[in-house]
């Protein structure tokens, strides 16, 4: 099964509305959509590290931007990648290839794609439908597309 994966599109970070709307308008195409839900809890390397506080537990900034329906999956991550756990949800829903979109293409965009990735998940990019609060969004794409193909 091919999935469409969006990646953290939640209140907390700044994402054009306009990748917002194309991101529902083509995430519709696909059997099954999968939403990650970044959530920051106390302890945590963001917070120990670079002193970020944003997407506590409960928050508000933890409010998906695109609301998933009941055939969708929602994973809360609290770093850049999937888990094993998650991805052995996704193959227990026979999903061997993921369309991924969302933000940050330079971190968390890239880090789901390499998760799937190792484990054997085939992931397509969708520049066109990512965003990055980094100004580094060109170069994530042009990493994503060395290390996964366009």
């Amino acid at each position: 099964m091919h999935a469409f994966v969006i990646v953290d599109v939640q209140a907390e970070f700044p994402v054009p509305r306009e990748i917002v709307e194309r991101i529902r308008e083509r995430s519709a195409a696909f059997p099954l959509r999968v939403f990650t839900q970044f959530v920051n809890p106390p302890g945590s390397l963001f917070r120990r590290k670079f002193n970020r506080t944003l997407c506590s537990p409960g928050s508000p900034g933890t409010r998906l931007l695109i609301e998933p329906g009941p055939d969708d999956l929602r994973f809360e991550k609290s770093g850049y990648g999937l888990s094993p756990q998650q991805i052995q949800e996704l193959k227990a829903h026979s999903v061997t290839e993921a369309t991924v979109c969302g933000i940050d293409t330079d971190a968390c965009v890239l880090g789901v794609m390499f998760s799937l990735w190792d484990q054997g998940i085939d992931c397509h990019p969708q520049p066109d439908l990512c965003w990055s609060s980094t100004g580094l969004h060109d170069a994530a794409v042009k990493i994503a597309k060395a290390q996964f193909g366009d």
